[in-house]
Parts: structure tokens; sequence; C-alpha cells
């Protein structure tokens, strides 16, 4: 177990600005001792491959119109990676369904369009303890803060944490944080029923806590919970975007009922960037040679003119990067390497595979070998795709 486990701490082996040596090559495995320094992603360059990694399902099943928002650990059980995403079918009266599937690649360095085989819904223990029983989707599973798509055991569990939608008195919809745990990776999961993190009305999450990435510190005996804030009010702090949602930052540990709300680590309209009219939450990675963090996370430059649509397009993807105090630091935009593309910018065969309008939740992945791809979903509202880049 350990053993495979450090191989797959290797996948930062490689320099993203290194070529790769050729295949004829037959090198010997390398050593701990000859482990190199995890490398910047942000440095690599990036093109689409639009063949779809995964489509919608047919039919009524519970992906048949939204197939996206990817998190990806290696599971030992099937000897390969296991990736959540956020699926979303219909109800008869057409209702939003949403939740979340599974999904297998054919093995280690097999992750690419073709590779993935669909597993079916998250299997959960308890649905009556859902927030909302029809909106649970945004699965993320907690994850090594060091070990980027190495989940993390905490009390001999495996802990995820997603997002519920439940109706207000105001005849609206407010998202809340919930958490799950399971002793295996395929479930199933059993539901906490109190939520972890809920709106404030009077604080920049007024609205919805929604979207989270999470990760364990060990050294620190508790888990950084990175979630989108939508506030409910118009924000004086962010003059070019009052609606616009940010980055909150928040510290949980199992056994305790709710999370710890620290600090509002990013704001938009306040810097003139890609990511100026609201910004989610990134997958963060650590870079050891410069002893700082970074992210990678979508965004986009268009501010929401009141709070009847909060995420106008088009959604991008790119890279934040933190301050030299950690993960508490003010975050900012990394705008000489993002965005990595607009909507406008994609060719005709591109568009012809389903790609437009917006990239959603884009996630990397690397392999023992080296080869990264970043995951992410794109297309028209509500029949969206997921498709991936790879580094040229």
């Amino acid at each position: 177990m350990k053993l495979k486990i450090y191989l797959f701490l290797t996948i930062f082996l490689i320099l993203s600005c290194q070529p790769k040596q050729s295949e004829t090559q037959n090198e010997a495995p390398l050593t701990a001792s000859e482990v190199r320094e995890p490398a910047n992603f942000r440095e690599a360059k990036w093109q689409v491959d639009p063949r779809p990694v995964l489509t919608r399902s047919g039919g009524n099943a519970f992906d048949s119109h939204v197939v996206g928002d990817p998190c990806i650990v290696w599971d030992d059980e099937i000897d390969t990676w296991r990736m959540f995403y956020f699926a979303m079918g219909r109800a008869e009266d057409g209702e939003e369904l949403l939740s979340a599937g599974m999904a297998k690649s054919k093995s280690a360095e097999e992750i690419g369009p073709g590779d993935w085989e669909k597993l079916g819904q998250v299997k959960i223990t308890n649905p009556e303890d859902f927030t909302y029983e029809t909106g649970w989707h945004k699965w993320w599973v907690i994850m090594d803060a060091y070990q980027p798509n190495l989940a993390a055991k905490i009390k001999k569990k495996y802990w995820s944490i997603f997002t519920c939608t439940t109706p207000n008195e105001e005849g609206g919809k407010n998202k809340f944080m919930q958490v799950a745990s399971a002793d295996q990776l395929k479930g199933p999961w059993t539901v906490i029923e109190q939520p972890v993190l809920s709106p404030e009305e009077d604080w920049f999450d007024g609205l919805h806590c929604d979207t989270p990435t999470a990760y364990w510190l060990e050294d620190q005996n508790r888990i950084a919970i990175f979630y989108k804030a939508y506030p409910k009010y118009a924000q004086p702090e962010q003059k070019e975007s009052a609606f616009g949602s940010g980055t909150v930052l928040a510290y949980w540990h199992p056994g305790e009922a709710e999370a710890e709300k620290v600090k509002i680590l990013q704001r938009p309209g306040q810097s003139g960037a890609w990511n100026q009219g609201w910004m989610s939450t990134p997958q963060v990675f650590y870079d050891e040679k410069t002893k700082s963090w970074y992210g990678l996370i979508n965004g986009s430059p268009t501010a929401p003119e009141d709070e009847s649509h909060r995420e106008p397009a088009p959604s991008l993807g790119g890279w934040v990067v933190s301050g030299p105090e950690g993960l508490e630091s003010n975050w900012s935009p990394d705008t000489m390497n993002s965005p990595f593309l607009y909507p406008k910018d994609l060719d005709q065969k591109e568009r012809d595979a389903g790609l437009g309008v917006n990239f959603w939740r884009h996630h990397l992945l690397v392999t023992p070998q080296g080869q990264a791809r970043i995951f992410f979903n794109s297309g028209q509202y509500g029949t969206e795709q997921m498709y991936s880049m790879v580094m040229r």
C-alpha cells in the first residue's frame, strides 16, 4: 500500500517545461534519492483535446443533462483512478435533479478520452439526511494537501464534502455544505445531517456556500476547506462586481459540528484581471521549490449586474497564487499564465465537438509517468459534457 502511494507521488517527477524522454529509452525507475523537486504546472502550456472524456447518458438517467466538475483520486481497491463528477438529470416536471456520479480509468496511465468507464451514482446510506434530497452535488473527496489526488484517511475513514441546496422562506434557494464518510471510496457513504458550512445573511456568503475543495493538513490535524461564497447583498468592497462570488477559507475536523470560517481569500471586482467578475475555488498545489501554494481555478471577467444570475459567461480556467503567509494569504490571479483560452478562441473542430460558452471546474491529474491532463466541462448551460487539455 505505502509503496504504491509512493509511486504515485512521483507524479511531480518531471518538470513541466522539460521535454519528455524518448519512449525507446529503457531507463531504470528512479529511486527515492533520485526523486526531483515538484513541477510548477503554471509554467506549462496547455491545449484543448476536443474529444469528450465523459458524455451525457441517454434517456432519463441521473446524468442525462450534465456531466462535469470532476474530482479524481487514486483507489487502491480497483488499482486505478476513481473520478467523482457532477451529474444532472431532470424529473418529469422539468425540475433539475442534481447528484454525483463515479467513473474509473482503464489504468494509471490511460486517462484520456475513451479511457473512462462510468460506475453509476454515488451510493448513500442515509439520503434522508441530505439538506435537500434532489440537490446534492459538487462532490469533493478530501485529499492530502501535499500529495495531489491522494484521498486522505482520517479517523480510519475517507471523507467527502459537497453542496446541498434547500428552498428558503423567500421563495429562492440557499446552498449549504455537508460532509459524508465511507470505509471505501466506492461507498456507501454516510451523510452527516448538520451542515458544516451555512450562509450568514449579512456576511460575504449570505446567499450560498458552494463548490468546495478540501485538503487534510496532517501536521495541523485539520482540514482546509475552500468554498465559493455568494453575497446576498451588494458588497461595497467590490466596486466593479458588487454581487460577484469569491473564495473563502475554513477549517474543520471530523467530530466538530461546524467548520470555522477563517478568511476571505479572494474578492472579485478589484484586480481588473481575467476573473474580476466572479471566481470559484482552487485545486491547490504546494510548490516545494518556492515554499508557496498555487491553485487551478475558474472564474470570469464578466460581473453579475444584480442578484438574478451570479455566474455570467464566460467561465474561464486559469491559475491563482498565494502570498507569503501560505494558505491564509490574500490570493491573487496569475495573469501571465492565465486564462488558458476564451470560448471565442475555439476552432470549428472544437465547437463541433460541443465545446463553447463556458469552461467549468478545472481539475489537474498527473500520472506516475508524468502524463498531465486538465479536465473541465463545457457546452451550453444544462447540456455540458467533460473535456480535457493536455500539455503542449
